[in-house]
């Protein structure tokens, strides 16, 4: 997570009481995946099988067990858990029961508020009747589903395992099955206005209230940056990704699905708790290989191998790859960048940049102030990066930024 000095003699926050209850979110990552897509790089692996998938989930159990024992707060229940989060890798793969019994030994032993959200990421391939039953049955609400496409031509282009056709099968299975349904949609190869804004149609019609809509950001060590780079794969030009994407919130906001954060979109009730409480510093308990984790003051992230995260937590050892003790100059720069990534946008007041950048971005349409915030339209939200280099910049002396993930 970023972070770097803010505005000095700002005063800090009173701590809350001893005794206070805080609600919070909690995120497993499953680092399971039948293959892997040619432009993931997140913590996953493709080598598995029962019995390691099963050593895994024990393992997060134990890790649950031991940031109990160390946390307060949390052995003592004075936190609520208000939403729980499921990603990966690609949660699909795990055994129905294997889920059931992740959910139970984790969310299921902690207080949680009444309207608690839990989410569940799958691949279209491993969405079946029979899982969708099991899931509802462990309190699942909310299923995510990584389309990314309903063109045979993008999803092999992409890598991916499944063909058009499973995908929308999965997506009608969903919105059968859940009450509520996320669709994920990448902007990246084979990209084409009409076949993007028909796949949005189409799954809009099926039923699905939120979308994500991401653009292909090529990581190094990809299979996918390595096909572009030796010209197998070809990207599409950044202009022709802006009016594509620009052309989908358009076609969004006239389904009734209202951006609300940088790559998402959803019916006015139907956003993501769990995503928007990230941009919030809501605190999180990360669990899992891979897993990032926030207390408020603290992040971390832990150990993405499964042999090294299975390893640690044996010893009895929590398994953190890093850890960042945010000071309260952090803490000022996460409150003025992490708001920019919604459309609530930041106080202006906590923007310590020159009058000159700040107009001439507002006359190029990157944002607007009104009302002492400003907020990044959806054009801007396509240079955020840049944005938040030179917030940073400039609330760090001039030094920059190292990006981080933000968990």
């Amino acid at each position: 997570m970023h972070s770097r000095p803010a505005h000095p003699g700002r005063r800090a926050r009173p701590s809350q009481p001893a005794g206070a209850v805080r609600s919070g979110g909690l995120y497993i990552h499953v680092p399971f995946c039948r293959a892997l897509c040619a432009y993931c790089h997140f913590a996953r692996t493709a080598d598995h099988d029962a019995g390691l998938r099963r050593r895994v989930v024990e393992g997060i159990l134990a890790e649950f067990a031991l940031r109990r024992e160390r946390c307060r707060s949390l052995r003592e229940g004075r936190w609520r858990l208000a939403t729980v989060y499921v990603g990966g890798g690609t949660p699909s793969v795990l055994e129905p029961e294997l889920l059931g019994r992740l959910l139970a030994g984790t969310a299921g032993r902690l207080p949680a508020l009444a309207d608690l959200e839990i989410t569940v990421e799958a691949n279209p391939e491993g969405l079946t009747a029979e899982r969708a039953a099991a899931w509802r049955g462990c309190g699942v609400e909310r299923l995510s589903l990584g389309v990314q496409s309903l063109d045979d031509e993008v999803l092999a282009a992409l890598g991916r395992s499944c063909d058009a056709a499973t995908a929308r099968r999965a997506l009608r299975l969903a919105c059968e099955s859940f009450p509520r349904v996320a669709a994920d949609f990448m902007l990246g190869p084979g990209l084409r206005r009409e076949r993007l804004l028909a796949d949005l149609d189409e799954a809009i019609a099926a039923g699905v209230e939120h979308v994500s809509l991401y653009v292909l950001e090529l990581r190094p060590g990809t299979p996918l940056a390595a096909a572009v780079r030796a010209g197998l794969r070809h990207l599409p030009p950044q202009a022709e990704v802006e009016r594509c994407y620009l052309a989908a919130v358009d076609m969004l906001r006239e389904r009734g699905l209202r951006q609300y954060e940088v790559a998402n979109f959803a019916r006015p009730g139907r956003e993501s708790r769990h995503n928007r409480n990230y941009w919030r510093r809501v605190p999180y308990l990360g669990l899992g290989p891979g897993a990032h984790g926030f207390g408020g003051r603290r992040r971390y992230a832990n150990l993405a191998e499964p042999a090294a995260y299975l390893a640690a937590v044996g010893a009895d050892q929590l398994p953190e790859a890093q850890a960042e003790r945010l000071d309260g100059a952090a803490r000022n720069l996460e409150r003025a960048i992490l708001p920019l990534r919604t459309v609530e946008g930041v106080a202006l007041a906590r923007l310590p940049l020159p009058e000159a950048f700040l107009a001439r971005g507002e006359a190029a349409g990157l944002w607007r102030r009104a009302a002492g915030r400003l907020r990044l339209t959806s054009r801007g939200f396509l240079r955020i990066d840049d944005l938040e280099d030179r917030l940073a910049r400039a609330l760090a002396g001039g030094r920059p930024r190292e990006r981080a993930s933000t968990g």
